[in-house]
């Protein structure tokens, strides 16, 4: 099940960063990058990026879990800030990571689903996300539901320089595969 974050769901996206992202930045990322995800400062962004949610109505912030209530992916999404909409459009899903156990299942495209239906629901009718260059793996999936590369740049994380690369979807609603009504997410 796909459903919005939580308040009480801070810890969860926190472990699942630091997991999911040792899990698909091994080898790729400097290994003091990956080393550096400690918990309590993931914990406190999380806490920072849900309260972000309540007064940010664009801001959309989801979570996948198990029957049993194990987290297993999350992703973010919102409207493109400054100059970046001229490379991504008028939104951007600025995460999107799932456990490698539970990848194959469909909660990429889920993910890719609620996040294109957020962003069209807030009149944000393009968008796009960018995405860490050796990172092959996540690059096949965005080619794979009809992501267009729209440029690079080097982003700065922890002092690193991080060559990443962009996908657009100049029109969301081909992605989001809109054919009625949208749900609320409320």
């Amino acid at each position: 099940m796909i459903r919005r974050a939580e308040h009480t769901d801070a810890p969860a996206i926190a472990q699942l960063q630091q997991l999911t992202w040792r899990e698909a930045y091994a080898g790729i990322l400097p290994a003091p990058v990956l080393d550096g995800l400690a918990l309590p400062r993931l914990l406190r962004n999380w806490r920072t990026e849900l309260m972000r949610q309540d007064v940010d109505l664009d801001y959309g912030l989801f979570v996948a879990e198990s029957e049993d209530g194990q987290a297993l992916g999350y992703a973010a999404c919102g409207a493109t800030e400054g100059h970046e909409s001229t490379i991504l459009g008028d939104g951007e899903i600025h995460q999107i990571y799932v456990k490698a156990s539970h990848q194959g299942r469909g909660l990429g495209r889920a993910f890719m689903l609620a996040c294109s239906r957020w962003l069209v629901m807030r009149g944000l009718f393009s968008g796009g996300l960018w995405v860490v260059k050796g990172n092959e793996k996540a690059r096949a999936f965005y080619d794979l539901v009809g992501g267009q590369y729209a440029g690079a740049k080097r982003d700065r994380f922890q002092g690193w320089q991080i060559p990443v690369v962009a996908y657009s979807w100049p029109d969301l609603y081909e992605l989001a595969g809109i054919e009625s009504e949208v749900p609320s997410w409320l």
